[in-house]
């Protein structure tokens, strides 16, 4: 991994502020021999690395990263690292080795890791606003320029609109490891196209499109779209919306196709290059909440308990610094009250549906 590609931070939990701090990465403290044998089984731990996806390891979250580092600190008993990343493989590949012990990752990130490592397990999510996964979703979107909507209208779609004029297009993806900003937009296009696209691969490099970009994270997609880089481009909702001005009406509502979206008065980098331009949607699929997981290997099943109790608590639901409350803006919180009441235990079947995609 290069450095370019991630920053550290720690923080040390109020139970662990007599223990030892450890310089360097993993494990410290661990048994040897056939003890250090069984998988997540440490004696002790003495810091968790916790690693972040590109969306979330953006500066204007920095109080919200710092504020999840604090309290996931509290409850381990441990200092903890919050490792950023500007490459979604490389977040994927930390926690896989375990060289992380934790991560925020998207649901097909996730499954990745997982296939890399079978010890990766989903530990929570964030529920909706009733506090349940019923609706702990967020929406994979398709955009053209709004100036270019006409073009993609289709009488015949339920929506209005459909895909069906984008062949031989610019496109631009997130990564090939996003849920929303690859995975869904493509299962999408493959049922639309099933003589053309027989893969993802055929999709992640020219062929089917005239050219393919990779924005590296949602907001770099979009401006990627909207500076003209690209005719078509797939992002999501919950990464670039707090960058819009996003039209009014439920959440449902605004993210169907026909929609458009404007770059916000003052938005900040990425978008402050592109003030004035807009999108519409014509294409929008609902995407299961990516999860936090844990490598059982490095993290032993005393602690994750102790985190996954304390993260899922009705205090941590109730923290304004690591969830804005309705209406509120620019408060640096990764998450909102406004999409979902905090975080909720997820099981790894949950995830199945993202594993079925073509």
């Amino acid at each position: 991994m290069q450095n370019t590609n991630m920053s550290r931070r720690s923080f040390l939990g109020l139970a662990g502020a007599a223990g030892a701090v450890v310089a360097g990465l993993g494990l410290a403290g661990c048994s040897s021999g056939d003890d250090a044998d069984e998988a997540g089984s440490a004696a002790s731990i003495d810091k968790i690395t916790m690693v972040w996806l590109p969306n979330e390891s953006a500066a204007e979250f920095d109080a919200g990263r710092e504020e999840f580092g604090r309290v996931l600190s509290e409850y381990a008993g441990v200092e903890v690292e919050l490792m950023t990343t500007t490459d979604y493989n490389v977040a994927i590949e930390a926690i896989a080795s375990g060289e992380a012990q934790m991560a925020n990752l998207g649901a097909e990130g996730y499954i990745q890791a997982q296939q890399k490592n079978e010890n990766v397990h989903s530990l929570f999510t964030t529920a909706d606003t009733n506090g349940t996964l019923d609706n702990a979703k967020y929406y994979s979107r398709i955009a053209v320029p709004a100036d270019e909507l006409a073009d993609y209208e289709d009488a015949e779609s339920p929506t209005g609109y459909s895909i069906a004029n984008i062949k031989g297009k610019r496109m631009s993806f997130v990564s090939q490891t996003s849920t929303s900003g690859f995975k869904v937009p493509c299962n999408a296009i493959m049922e639309a196209f099933p003589e053309d696209v027989t893969s993802t691969d055929d999709l992640a490099q020219p062929g089917f499109f005239s050219e393919v970009l990779f924005g590296n994270s949602h907001p770099g997609s979009c401006v990627n779209l909207l500076q003209g880089d690209a005719d078509v481009a797939a992002f999501d909702d919950i990464d670039v919306d707090m960058y819009l001005k996003v039209p009014e009406g439920e959440r449902d509502e605004v993210n169907q196709p026909g929609n458009v979206y404007g770059v916000a008065d003052g938005a900040e980098q990425p978008f402050d290059r592109v003030q004035g331009a807009e999108f519409g949607i014509i294409q929008s699929t609902p995407v299961l909440n990516g999860p936090i997981v844990y490598n059982a290997e490095v993290l032993p099943e005393d602690v994750k308990n102790k985190i996954l109790e304390g993260m899922t608590s009705e205090d941590v639901a109730n923290n304004e610094q690591l969830f804005a409350p309705e209406g509120a803006e620019d408060t640096g919180c990764i998450w909102s009250k406004e999409d979902t009441s905090g975080f909720i235990a997820v099981e790894d079947e949950w995830y199945d549906p993202i594993r079925e995609l073509a």
